[in-house]
């Protein structure tokens, strides 16, 4: 794997830097250094915010990321101690936290526009931003589990992807570059049973300059 390729990969995984103290958005710091992803270095990565301002309380951020994120990967970290064992019980570990390092990253304190590479990407695919938001919504509706919209290389091509299971879905070698946990533990706090202003209220805090530093990198 080339360096930029390896460096997009394990940067797009690496959540959140250091900062639990910071007040909310107001002293957000950029995502850290490629391949710090805890599948990496075994450790969980802090949250580089404690709450996202009119969408997500602390109390439901900080709850996900300590039991969920670090338990998944509690588990990996136990599990790829030995290469055999339990092969679908790792990848789920595994994809667990490699998708919640991405979600966590990929939201912003304030709503934004689409940067350059990653609105020509979307116009180009989708249309439109608004018919990939729409797009994107229905497919995060319609999971039980993530939605990511996903860049395959094998084609170029931009796909939203819905899956229920960290173990199952994948498509294969598709980069993901917009990520939403769609698992009840993601908003129950602050949204209890009311899905769809939750997935309305991600789409509007999408943090748009991380997303185009998934799409540029993409290019190689």
């Amino acid at each position: 794997m080339n360096r930029s390729r390896r460096s997009f990969l394990y940067g797009a995984a690496a959540a959140a830097g250091a900062g639990l103290a910071f007040p909310a958005w107001a002293k957000e710091k950029p995502p850290p250094p490629p391949g710090e992803s805890g599948i990496v270095t075994g450790k969980p990565r802090a949250l580089r915010y404690e709450a996202v301002e009119g969408f997500l309380s602390k109390e439901q951020i900080g709850w996900h990321h300590d039991s969920h994120y670090g338990g998944a990967l509690k588990k990996f970290v136990q599990l790829d101690a030995d290469a055999t064992g339990d092969h679908r019980l790792r990848t789920a570990k595994m994809n667990s936290v490699v998708l919640h390092e991405l979600y966590f990253d990929n939201m912003a304190g304030k709503p934004s526009d689409p940067k350059s590479s990653a609105n020509a990407a979307l116009k180009k695919r989708f249309g439109s931003v608004d018919r990939w938001i729409a797009d994107f919504r229905a497919a995060a509706l319609s999971s039980r589990g993530w939605a990511v919209l996903a860049w395959h290389p094998v084609n170029g091509k931009l796909y939203n992807i819905a899956t229920d299971a960290h173990d199952d879905g994948p498509a294969w070698f598709g980069v993901p570059l917009v990520v939403v946990d769609m698992y009840e533990h993601a908003y129950y706090l602050d949204f209890q049973n009311k899905k769809k202003d939750y997935v309305n209220g991600f789409t509007d805090h999408v943090d748009w300059a991380e997303v185009d530093r998934r799409v540029k990198a993409t290019a190689g």
